[in-house]
């Protein structure tokens, strides 16, 4: 049976659902809007439903859409993975390993890291998928990452393997100027009346933080939820509120002194790290190497993850 859409019809799809609009669509894949518009057209009556929809001025994807959207992303990934690997089995050039990290789209450790993998796997060529900051448990099974790292505790499914990275604080960050920027820690009763920002966590059951580190005795009353980590450091650091990081993920900003860190509780906490690949994965291969580079480099505080803010050695 021949499918009734093509690669054409899936990319502009996959496209339409980032940009959310015709013009940006058509921009970013060099098509003309009018072949954007009917590559879209065309998709809809291939499969016989609508697949997008105009909302507040913008295109959004319907659920059904949504659906195609889905297996276009992994499609689509798989399809340039595979062509990146027969190229290099062909031209004898490095092996892709793609990272993913959940929860945070801050990368400002890789560079580092990259430097050390130079020396010590320089056959290996890392690549960076974004899927993974939502779902990084599906990414791996879907194949879009290789490697993942991912805060909590290693579950009991065989499809995975898990690496211990570090060990790092969970706290809360207020701008230098706020009330609480001399409080020796911070709790759910000293926070409850403050703008307290947030932002996706992990969309995986598990791997929320609540169900990490329990609920807090006192709710949160006035939480907004922002789109990305991001969007809350900028709210935080200009003084409006409160935000809740794993400490290397707002270390610059820590550093710089534009964000002051606060224990949570008396006695703070902490979130375990890991590196976490496919079981299936043969011992040996790039995804395993990568995973052990990540192990190795944490252990070394002049260039490892120390220097990020985490605490302890890797184990």
């Amino acid at each position: 049976m021949v499918p009734r859409l093509t690669l054409n019809h899936l990319t502009v799809l996959s496209a339409l659902a980032e940009t959310r609009g015709v013009t940006a669509t058509a921009a970013r894949l060099g098509l003309t809007q009018s072949a954007v518009s009917h590559r879209l057209r065309e998709a809809e009556r291939r499969v016989g439903a609508r697949l997008v929809r105009r909302v507040d001025g913008a295109m959004t994807l319907t659920p059904e859409g949504e659906r195609v959207r889905a297996l276009a992303d992994r499609f689509l990934d798989e399809l340039v993975r595979l062509e990146q690997e027969l190229a290099a089995d062909r031209d004898g050039a490095r092996r892709l390993v793609r990272l993913g990290q959940a929860t945070y789209s801050r990368y400002h450790w890789l560079p580092a890291f990259l430097e050390f993998t130079e020396r010590s796997a320089p056959d290996l060529s890392v690549d960076l998928s974004a899927r993974a900051a939502s779902r990084p448990f599906a990414a791996l099974v879907e194949g879009s990452v290789d490697v993942s790292t991912v805060y909590g505790r290693p579950s009991a499914l065989p499809r995975f393997r898990w690496r211990k990275l570090a060990t790092d604080p969970l706290i809360g960050v207020v701008a230098p100027g706020h009330r609480l920027a001399k409080a020796a820690h911070l709790d759910s009763r000293l926070i409850e009346d403050e703008r307290y920002y947030t932002y996706p966590l992990s969309a995986e059951p598990g791997f929320e933080w609540e169900a990490l580190i329990g609920a807090p005795s006192v709710p949160f009353r006035r939480i907004t939820q922002m789109p990305t980590p991001e969007a809350v450091i900028d709210l935080v650091r200009a003084g409006f509120g409160v935000g809740i990081f794993s400490r290397w993920a707002v270390q610059p900003e820590l550093s710089d002194g534009t964000l002051i860190e606060k224990p949570l509780g008396a006695e703070g906490m902490a979130l375990d790290w890991w590196a976490v690949t496919r079981a299936s994965d043969p011992p040996g291969g790039p995804a395993d190497r990568l995973a052990e580079a990540l192990v190795e480099w944490g252990r070394r505080d002049e260039v490892g993850l120390a220097t990020l803010g985490f605490e302890g050695e890797a184990r």
